[in-house]
């Protein structure tokens, strides 16, 4: 009996503490742009690129006087690719976005299956859920990955250009 009393106690506790959190009464967007590189040679199939973009984000932060424990949630709200290689995207079949850190997994950011032919631009479908990109984006080190599945063998190395954009949304008195 007295346990249980003890774990009530305290599941009360908690649910008043994230009940009185701030909600955000501030947003900023943010966006990252940076180059995904997979070295060449290349094979068909699904090929990865590596980006870090941690900084990025701390820079923001310090230069709009956010500080971390203001912040409520960072979103992606878009993301889109140019292939710097060509002068199009053909030679891309799809392209899956994820980010990761040293401490947390990939988590899956964007996608675009399949990519229409003769386009510059491709604009990804942002994920839906998207729980642990605060905590990924707010690492030391964090980093976008591109699994870009090509459609033949290339010697060169892959450059896709890469404009991530995010919402902060911050409480701040």
């Amino acid at each position: 009996m007295k346990r249980n009393f003890t774990i009530g106690f305290i599941a009360c506790i908690l649910m008043l503490l994230f009940s009185c959190s701030p909600e955000a009464n501030n947003n900023k967007e943010f966006i990252i742009n940076t180059t995904l590189v997979a070295s060449g040679p290349l094979f068909e199939g699904s090929n990865t690129c590596q980006s870090e973009i941690s900084a990025n984000l701390t820079d923001y932060l310090n230069e709009h006087q956010i500080k971390k424990d203001e912040i409520v949630d960072i979103t992606l709200i878009s993301a889109s690719i140019t292939n710097d290689s060509s002068e199009n995207m053909n030679l891309i079949e799809s392209i899956n976005l994820q980010v990761f850190s040293d401490n947390f997994p990939m988590q899956n950011i964007a996608v675009a299956n399949p990519i229409k032919e003769n386009i510059k631009v491709v604009d990804l479908k942002v994920a839906e859920l998207q729980e642990q990109l605060q905590s990924i984006l707010l690492e030391d080190q964090s980093y976008v990955v591109a699994d870009a599945t090509i459609k033949e063998d290339l010697d060169d190395d892959l450059n896709l250009q890469t404009e991530l954009k995010f919402s902060i949304n911050y409480y701040r008195k």
